[in-house]
């Protein structure tokens, strides 16, 4: 009893991580995001993910962390969502064993709404970016013993997203001013200056591999429903910008007064970027608007490193305390879920079209790029998917196509020559007619798959 009680945070805390994750995961198949990545990794090769990144915007980690299990489609979704929950659990069993915090505040951020009702069912990047920065921040007081074990986790993470990009940069630059200026005082170029002076130089070389030439119209395109002002607002509900900002500035204040000047001077780089990142290069949603507040519990982990238990003391914690209570009451990181009907349906009609194509080839044209990624993991092999490009799903071209269509009308020229080369093309979309009609093809009801989605044979009405 005496150890179930000396490690009831492990015990409470991992229970209901898992709990959690089962809920969230069960009642929602994989969306567009996680789908689309699954597929990079189950589609192309190493050489292939990293051209792609141009077009693509993510690096590569991700992608090559997901290669083992999705190269055989390997019981997808479960085993995706295993993958993050082992993240997950990492990430937090870092945080328990090293953040130098109260064990309240661990229970507060255990239960704040980021971590319980968003990453830990949301099988993306940001999992693993999230396990690196922690295990980087446990390394932390060790980093000149190790090195190159913390230099490489600072590679790796820069290599996750461009939002723990950020992190590692800062983390990066201050490591680089630390070993330079300890160079200055000895007049010597040290071993530690030198290696982290070689990261950079690979860090830099990876993305020139990946972002050179990088296709700037993917990010004019991404769509925005709200300013972002009123999305940030929503990520910190029930706080608010101003709010947080006054937390901020309380939290500067304390890491001023205790000469904390690598959390101060992370903090101020981390919140700024962020907000350039948002204002100037992509508006973002919630799972990235979260990085505010992560930010600020890391911000708090390197501020007291080193800390004696009893100098935890409540007014080290007021600011991140506050917001971690009011994020537990946040409802807006249930966003994934919001479209749980529409995923069921999707994963509902690939079934129905395995069951009628179960021993033959079948082609089918897939208009709607987020639909098509989203059932082509659950297609067997002798479905193929095609774009409105008439491009395979399943092709580097495809995925570099991929953003475009949202945006470009389609070339009924191409679909009519194709068309007339395959027959039994079928189209893929809702079932709001039993026939569709343009100059050139027309399209008649063949299969009804649900109440929502439907395949249409096509008909030549004008040839070239």
């Amino acid at each position: 009893m005496k150890k179930l009680l000396k490690h009831h945070l492990y015990i409470i805390g991992f229970t209901s991580l898992i709990i959690a994750a089962a809920f969230l995961n069960l009642n929602c198949p994989p969306n567009y995001d996680e789908a689309h990545a699954w597929n990079i990794a189950r589609y192309l090769s190493l050489t292939d993910i990293l051209t792609l990144s141009k077009t693509e915007g993510h690096p590569f980690l991700w992608f090559y962390v997901l290669m083992p299990i999705a190269k055989t489609n390997f019981l997808y979704p479960y085993s995706l969502y295993a993958l993050n929950l082992i993240f997950m659990l990492g990430t937090f069993y870092l945080l328990y064993k090293y953040a130098p915090f109260p064990t309240y505040l661990k229970y507060l951020i255990t239960f704040s709404a980021p971590f319980l009702q968003l990453y830990i069912a949301f099988a993306r990047t940001y999992s693993l970016g999230l396990l690196l920065l922690f295990a980087i921040l446990s390394l932390y007081p060790h980093r000149h013993k190790k090195n190159i074990l913390y230099l490489s986790l600072l590679l790796l993470t820069a290599n996750t997203n461009l939002i723990c990009f950020l992190g590692a940069l800062t983390l990066g630059i201050f490591y680089f001013y630390e070993n330079i200026k300890d160079s200055i005082q000895n007049n010597t170029l040290t071993t530690l200056t030198l290696q982290t002076i070689i990261t950079g130089l690979i860090e830099l070389l990876l993305i020139i591999i990946q972002f050179y030439n990088y296709d700037t119209d993917i990010t004019k395109h991404t769509p925005t429903f709200n300013s972002l002002t009123e999305d940030i607002n929503e990520a910190l509900f029930p706080l608010n910008i101003p709010t947080y900002l006054i937390l901020i500035l309380f939290s500067l204040y304390i890491f001023y007064k205790n000469k904390k000047y690598a959390a101060l001077f992370f903090l101020i780089s981390t919140q700024s970027l962020l907000f350039i990142i948002f204002r100037n290069l992509y508006h973002g949603e919630i799972h990235l608007h979260n990085f505010f507040y992560i930010y600020l519990i890391c911000t708090y982990w390197l501020s007291n490193i080193k800390q004696e238990k009893e100098q935890l003391t409540l007014s080290k914690f007021f600011p991140i305390t506050i917001i971690a209570t009011a994020l537990i009451f946040n409802t807006s990181n249930q966003y994934k879920i919001a479209d749980k009907d529409y995923l069921k349906q999707l994963q509902n009609s690939a079934i129905q079209i395995n069951r009628l194509f179960a021993q033959k080839k079948q082609t089918i044209i897939v208009l709607e790029h987020f639909d098509g990624n989203i059932i082509l993991p659950y297609l067997n092999k002798n479905i193929t998917l095609i774009n409105q490009n008439t491009t395979n799903y399943t092709t580097l071209k495809g995925f570099q196509e991929s953003l475009h269509h949202m945006y470009r009308r389609i070339n009924i020229y191409t679909l009519t020559d194709y068309a007339q080369q395959n027959p039994n093309l079928l189209l893929f979309r809702t079932c709001e007619k039993p026939s569709y009609y343009n100059s050139n093809l027309a399209f008649h009801l063949r299969h009804k798959l649900n109440t929502k989605y439907c395949l249409y044979s096509t008909e030549i009405l004008q040839k070239n």
